[in-house]
Order: structure tokens, then C-alpha cells, then sequence
């Protein structure tokens, strides 16, 4: 559509926007331009700074740097009542409602908020329901709807305000395919129908290259791209970010093992047609994979595709609702977390979760609660600080005073003290710096060839392939490929299973 960058009035801008938190830089040197009328994607792998961006708009995050100015008004210092009653409404990831209030005064709500009377409020909210095609719902409580019903539910307390501009974060999260397609729909018929601008963070790319006019993208807290959705899909920065650097310098350095290891043995672990579902919505739909005893087997796969459910449901956090899981050749289905992990399977969780009150010794400490020789967990615990001195050095420091990379070590070296058959990691590349991702991969290669047996959750995709001998793409829970790690990074196909569309072509699938 036709717009003029220089006229803000009637635009959400932002110039300039960063907000630091002691020292970490979630967002730096952001601009943004939001029109009346038009659509505007805002995507980025996990950890980007999306939802910060959203907060700063939103009045939820006051800047560290940089402006915002709605409808040419700078913003600066207005309260939080005061966006939506200038005309900006939100979403949130999760839908947020009053679950003991019912569907009608959820909206109703929103309304009053804004200075209307209860029964202008009430009325207005009548009818947005209506429009939204819930009206049957109105009088039900909002902890009785489904979650797709609690997602618009969402939308029209944000339309409530009659918004000028709408920002909606990860609308069609756990949405079924179907739910997701109206919902593009109601999208473009929202931003007709209110003559609004919309703002949509989403990590399903097949909806943002299909709704949007534009779509900007943060990496790391920056703009890397930004354009038509066509550009966006071709720009090979943007590839980059979601799957990592083609040129990372790290190397696998044992040979691969050979898929025989899978059709010629019986594998260490075995998943076949797992279903999770989280209430309504479906995170895993007949996942099947397997792996073999000594290999490194990779499931890549975008923020929200299912990956730290399916490692949840092998640890034994999350109750499977069909399907099985055997390890070793028995079922894992009736044993519960601890006795998994007296069998063999350790666990290193996304964000690593260290206990950052309590010194790196006594977190590794914890690693060995499993184990009941003395002498054996001695040796074991020597053995760890051979394989990460910087964690030597350490031991008697807080855990929370390391720096990221090394509480990453931490985290693996705590897993390790378990002594490990079978190694799960769940993203253990997010946040780092390259030559710290770099290091954590020399040490996973090195754990390998040593034989122990690992299953990796990664969004850094060309990283993950590198080191792994086999990978499965994962998108929307289910599994869309799979093969050798080295026939995968060169695989036309694997584009379309990881983002579903072809990056060199910029041809959204369905």
C-alpha cells in the first residue's frame, strides 16, 4: 500500500528503541512504522526481542533509548490506561481472560476501561461477539472455553477499545491448521472492518507471508530485513537467523554413523505416532523417531513446533495422550521422572535452568543424587571438571554470577554426573554467542564419539546438522522430514518442512 514514512499521524512509530536489562540488550536501534490500513508482520527466531518490542509499544516496557509516537504523540510517560484510550489495543501469547467472569463481561470490560458507561460497554460487547461469531458463548465462563474460543475471546477484547492500531502476539499459537486459515481471514477482515493497523508477531510463517503487506524481522535484538513478504522469504539473512550460518566454523569429527545402526539393531529410544495435547490444543500430532544406540540424532524445527514437548514427554514432565515411548527396549509410559533418569536419560533443559543461589559445586552436586557409590561418583566428578575447567575455577562462585556460555557448561556437566546413557538437550545453542556455540558443540562432538547416545532439540538448524548423524524436522508438531544430517542440509525439501516455503523461491505451501 501507499504510504508516507515522513507523516506520523496516523502511524505507530517507534525510532530508535532499546531496552537494556542490567547489561543484557534485548532490543537495539529498532525502528518501526506502523500505518493505518495496513498489516505488518513482525517475526524473528526465539529470543529476538519480539514481545519486547510489543511491550514497548504497548506501554508494558518503557524504553531504555528511542521513542514511540502514536498518531505523531510521543508517548513518553503516559500511563498504561492511556494507549488503549488513544486507540491501541493487544493480545498477549497467552489469552489472559478472567476465567470467573463470563465471555460478555471479559469484553465488557475492555469497554469500561476506556471510559465507556456499563451499558454502552455492554452493548458494544454484544455486538463483537457477535461479529466474531461467539454471541452462543456470551454467558459462559471463560475457564469453560475451548482455547481456540479463548484466543478470540482475546481479539475482541482488544476490539473493545475500537482500536486505530491492534497488536496481536502469536494469535494463531496452538491453533489447528483450520483455525489457523479463518483466523487469517478474520484478520483482514478486522483491519477492514476498523480501518486499523495491525501488528502480528507469529511463528507460523505460512500465515505471515500469506497476511501481511509487509513483514519486519529481529535477530539478536536488531532489524536484520524488512520488505515485502516476498523479499523477506528470498533474503538469505533472514534464512540465516532462523537456521544459523552456513559458514560456522565447527566440524564433526568422527565418521557418521550409518543408518543401518537404526534398521540392523533395535534403537535406544523408540517414539511411535505420539499424541500431547495441552487441554485443547494439540502440541504433538503421531511424532515418530528413533534412535539408535551411540548416535546423535537432531530434531530441528521453529519456535512452537513441539520440540520441548516431545523431549518433556521422553523425560516424563508431560503425560502423553497416545502413542508410545520405549528406551532400551521397554515401555517408559508407567515410570515415573526420577526413575527415568535412575535408567539412564538426562535431561538438559532449555534456558538451563541452574540454581543461580547456590554455588557451581553445589549444582553439580545435584547431578549425582542418582548415584550411590561414593567412589564411583568421585571419579565421575573428576571427570567432569577435566572435560569443563573453566568450571573448576568456579566451583565456590555462584552460579548465577556465571556468564551465559559457561552456565550452558554447567548445565551439561550437572547432566553428566548422572552418568548418562542417553543425553536430551533442549536448545543449548539459544542465547550464546557464536564462538560459544562453537564451543558447546565441540564438546557435544567430543561426548559422541565417546559413545554416549544424544537427542537434540535445536532452532539453529545448520549447527544441529553439522554435528548430528541424523535429523527430523519438526513444524506444528508433526514430523515433515527426516534423513541424514548431510543429505538434509543440501535437501531442496528441507525449507519447505523447516519455514514451509522454498527460500530461494519465496513460494509459500500449504
Amino acid at each position: 500500500m501507499e504510504r508516507n514514512a515522513g507523516d506520523t499521524r496516523n502511524s505507530l512509530t517507534a525510532r530508535g528503541v532499546g531496552v537494556h536489562f542490567e547489561g543484557l540488550r534485548a532490543l537495539e536501534g529498532i525502528d518501526l512504522d506502523l500505518a493505518r490500513g495496513e498489516i505488518l508482520g513482525l517475526i524473528g527466531p526465539n529470543g529476538a526481542g519480539k514481545t519486547t518490542l510489543v511491550n514497548v509499544l504497548s506501554g508494558f516496557q518503557e524504553p531504555s533509548v528511542g521513542t514511540v509516537e502514536l498518531d505523531g504523540q510521543p508517548t513518553t510517560g503516559w500511563a498504561p490506561h492511556q494507549f488503549p484510550r488513544r486507540g491501541l489495543g493487544r493480545t498477549f501469547q497467552a489469552a489472559r481472560l478472567f476465567p470467573d467472569m463470563t465471555v460478555l463481561e471479559n469484553v465488557e470490560m475492555a469497554g469500561v476501561g476506556i471510559g465507556l458507561s456499563r451499558s454502552q460497554a455492554r452493548d458494544g460487547a454484544a455486538e463483537i461477539l457477535d461479529y466474531l461469531g461467539i454471541a452462543a458463548r456470551q454467558h459462559v465462563t471463560a475457564s469453560a472455553l475451548a482455547y481456540g474460543e479463548q484466543r478470540l475471546v482475546g481479539i475482541g477484547r482488544a476490539l473493545a477499545i475500537t482500536p486505530r492500531y491492534l497488536l496481536l502476539d502469536e494469535p494463531a499459537a496452538g491453533l489447528s491448521p483450520q483455525e489457523a486459515a479463518d483466523l487469517l481471514t478474520r484478520i483482514t477482515a478486522i483491519r477492514d472492518r476498523y480501518d486499523c493497523g495491525i501488528l502480528v508477531i507469529e511463528h507460523n510463517m505460512q500465515l505471515i507471508m500469506k497476511l501481511c503487506d509487509r513483514v519486519q524481522v529481529l535477530a539478536r535484538g536488531k532489524t536484520i530485513s524488512k520488505g515485502s513478504p516476498t523479499q523477506v522469504q528470498t533474503d538469505q539473512t533472514v534464512r540465516e537467523a532462523y537456521l544459523g550460518a552456513t559458514h560456522q566454523t565447527g566440524t564433526r569429527v568422527r565418521e557418521r554413523v550409518q543408518a543401518t545402526v537404526i534398521q540392523d539393531t533395535a534403537p535406544l529410544l523408540k517414539i511411535e505416532d505420539l499424541v500431547v495435547d495441552y487441554g485443547s490444543v494439540r502440541a504433538l500430532s503421531n511424532v515418530s523417531i528413533a534412535v539408535g544406540d551411540g548416535e546423535f540424532v537432531a530434531v530441528i524445527g521453529p519456535n512452537g513446533a513441539g520440540k520441548s514437548t516431545l523431549l518433556s514427554a521422553i523425560a516424563g514432565l508431560t503425560r502423553a495422550g497416545s502413542g508410545t515411548i520405549s528406551y532400551n527396549g521397554g515401555p517408559l509410559a508407567s515410570e515415573r521422572t526420577a526413575a527415568r533418569v535412575e535408567m539412564g536419560i538426562a535431561l538438559v533443559p532449555e534456558g538451563r535452568r541452574i540454581l543461580s543461589n547456590l554455588t557451581v559445586e553445589e549444582n553439580l552436586r545435584i547431578g549425582q543424587t542418582t548415584r550411590r557409590s561414593e567412589l564411583d561418583a568421585a571419579r565421575r566428578f573428576e571427570d567432569v571438571l577435566e572435560r569443563f575447567p573453566v568450571l573448576r575455577s568456579r566451583l565456590k562462585g555462584y552460579a548465577g554470577k556465571l556468564s551465559g556460555g559457561e552456565q550452558q557448561q554447567l548445565a551439561i556437566a550437572r547432566a553428566l554426573l548422572a552418568e548418562p546413557k542417553l543425553l536430551l538437550l533442549d536448545e543449548p545453542s539459544l542465547g550464546l554467542a557464536p564462538l560459544m556455540i562453537d564451543s558447546v558443540y565441540e564438546t557435544l562432538s567430543a561426548l559422541s564419539e565417546g559413545g554416549l547416545t544424544i537427542l537434540l532439540m535445536e532452532q539453529n538448524a545448520n549447527r544441529a546438522l553439522m554435528a548430528a548423524d541424523r535429523a527430523y524436522v519438526l513444524r506444528h508438531g508433526t514430523v515433515e522430514l527426516d534423513g541424514q544430517a548431510d543429505a538434509l542440509r543440501v535437501d531442496p525439501a528441507f525449507d519447505r518442512a523447516y519455514f514451509g516455503f522454498d527460500t530461494r523461491e519465496g513460494v509459500v505451501t500449504n
